[in-house]
């Protein structure tokens, strides 16, 4: 498997899943340079979740952060005329963390592909449980008084190229039981893992 390089944004409890955009404010100088550089290399970033209660590198003044982590592709950028600006972010894949190639002034690490067996789409037991964890979201954003867009969207999940990604990354639960569903690569695990969490909702609505 090929190691490339990538920008690393560490955030806390911050997820990118495959599928879903991310908007960001960016404001501390060194993720300005951050977006800059990722300019000039197909635009292409890393959001990896630090660690929380845990030290920093010593090594390096970096906080911990997760080895398995979401990337994609800055597809929208706004300057602000102090400097700041907001981007979007469209979550891509998986990648593992190798090592760092930099960590000055912000990480830039060496990387591997994380591959996930893919969704088998003309397995109907399969396809039953996505129709259900959609039923079950709708009742909780119903609960939640969603707007009519998000539930029109949730309808069309099924055809979805990431549909268990995409409900966890809308829904609030703690951030342990999203990193798993994020890593878990058996996709038929993975949907009884955020099934299991949508069911407590539900109970608890």
């Amino acid at each position: 498997m090929s190691i490339s390089t990538i920008p690393i944004f560490p955030l806390p409890e911050v997820i990118l899943f495959p599928g879903t955009f991310l908007p960001l404010h960016v404001f501390e100088p060194r993720y300005r340079s951050m977006i800059e550089y990722c300019s000039e290399s197909d635009n292409e970033i890393a959001i990896a979740p630090i660690i929380m209660n845990q030290p920093k590198d010593v090594s390096s003044e970096q906080p911990l952060i997760e080895k398995v982590f979401g990337w994609g592709k800055i597809i929208n950028k706004d300057y602000l005329p102090d400097g700041r600006s907001n981007i979007i972010i469209e979550g891509k894949g998986l990648l593992e963390l190798i090592n760092y190639k930099s960590t000055d002034p912000f990480l830039i690490g060496n990387v591997q592909e994380y591959k996930t067996n893919s969704i088998p789409q003309n397995n109907d037991s399969f396809q039953d449980q996505i129709l259900n964890i959609i039923h079950l979201t709708k009742r909780i954003l119903l609960s939640d008084g969603a707007p009519e867009e998000l539930l029109v969207k949730i309808n069309q999940l099924s055809r979805h190229p990431f549909p268990i990604d995409f409900i966890t990354s809308i829904l609030h639960f703690e951030f342990i039981n999203k990193q798993a569903i994020l890593i878990e690569k058996d996709p038929f695990v993975k949907i009884d893992l955020l099934k299991s969490v949508l069911e407590k909702i539900n109970l608890q609505e």
